[in-house]
């Protein structure tokens, strides 16, 4: 009877060879091997995954973050300030809507010449002329440019003399006007908007219904009405204004007063509570303002700029 064998024997006393497949796994070849096997599997556990019959091996998703929606901030609204609204425009005729300074102030100071020297003065027309214009640029109002030559020249009347060239100063005969270029357009723009236009002229009477005829604004449609303010003060600038109001029925602050002269229009049109705008141009040009009252809303070179300034034009509808 034979005894059993050592554990590694066999029956035949010869050593038991180990496990093939686990020594062979020491080759190289047998890890390669592995490696593919393992891949094997892998593919196949993806294949049955994909079909439904066993779920993907966890992967580390990356949660959300949670965003709290903010509140989308207002448009920040932009308040325009409120126009002016203009329904009525008062124009002065001289250096405003046509150019007086140009047309008329050397014509009429040669003719005033002319009638100091009729009159007595003992100088020829060319010396008492250019005297005048001397003593113009010193003095535009007028109110010591006859004394100051007859003075120069020794006249042995100076207050007739005066006299007569002031008279003939205001009534030279009038001849042919041009308005600036921009005049007509403007009143034309204004009354296309339902702006009512007047003109309010200084002088003269005669003669500064001459000079309307002359331009052509007797018959323009898109004047309404002109007034005639006299040197004799019958009707003074301040009382046309107020019958142009009282004609619109329009509250002051709806009517623009347009003119050259600040001690004039534009300080009655400040009394009165109107806008101004002054025409910086001709015989006053350089006349200041002598305080608050006589300064103007605005200051324009032409006449053309007035349809650019900050005003609303037109009726109340197009409020």
């Amino acid at each position: 009877m034979h005894s059993a064998p050592e554990i590694g024997e066999r029956m035949d006393s010869k050593p038991e060879k180990r496990n093939t497949a686990v020594e062979h796994t020491h080759h190289p070849w047998d890890v390669q091997q592995l490696c593919l096997h393992n891949s094997i599997v892998a593919v196949i556990r993806m294949d049955v995954a994909v079909s439904g019959e066993m779920p993907l091996p966890a992967q580390g998703k990356k949660k959300k973050k949670n965003f709290v929606s903010q509140p989308r901030a207002k448009k920040r609204q932009v308040h325009r300030p409120t126009l002016p609204l203009i329904r009525c425009v008062i124009f002065d005729l001289d250096d405003t809507l046509y150019d007086c300074l140009g047309q008329r102030v050397s014509v009429t100071h040669r003719y005033a010449a002319q009638a100091m020297v009729d009159a007595g003065l003992k100088a020829d027309t060319e010396a008492v002329y250019r005297a005048r214009m001397r003593a113009f640029r010193i003095d535009p109002m007028l109110r010591h440019i006859d004394a100051e030559v007859t003075r120069h020249f020794r006249a042995e009347n100076p207050e007739e003399i005066s006299r007569v060239a002031r008279e003939a100063y205001f009534n030279c005969p009038v001849g042919k006007l041009t308005l600036f270029p921009g005049s007509l357009p403007l009143l034309r723009f204004l009354a296309k908007r339902g702006v009512r236009n007047f003109i309010v002229s200084f002088g003269e009477p005669k003669t500064q219904h001459a000079k309307v005829k002359a331009l052509g604004l007797d018959r323009e449609p898109s004047v309404e009405k002109i007034y005639f303010a006299d040197r004799s003060n019958v009707l003074t600038k301040e009382a046309a204004f107020r019958k142009v109001q009282k004609r619109t029925r329009l509250i002051p602050g709806e009517i623009l007063v347009v003119g050259d002269r600040p001690m004039r229009e534009i300080r009655t049109g400040r009394e009165l509570g109107m806008h101004t705008v002054r025409l910086l141009h001709g015989e006053f040009k350089s006349q200041m303002p002598v305080g608050p009252e006589e300064e103007p809303d605005h200051v324009v070179k032409s006449i053309s700029e007035i349809r650019r300034l900050p005003f609303a034009w037109g009726s109340a509808s197009s409020k």
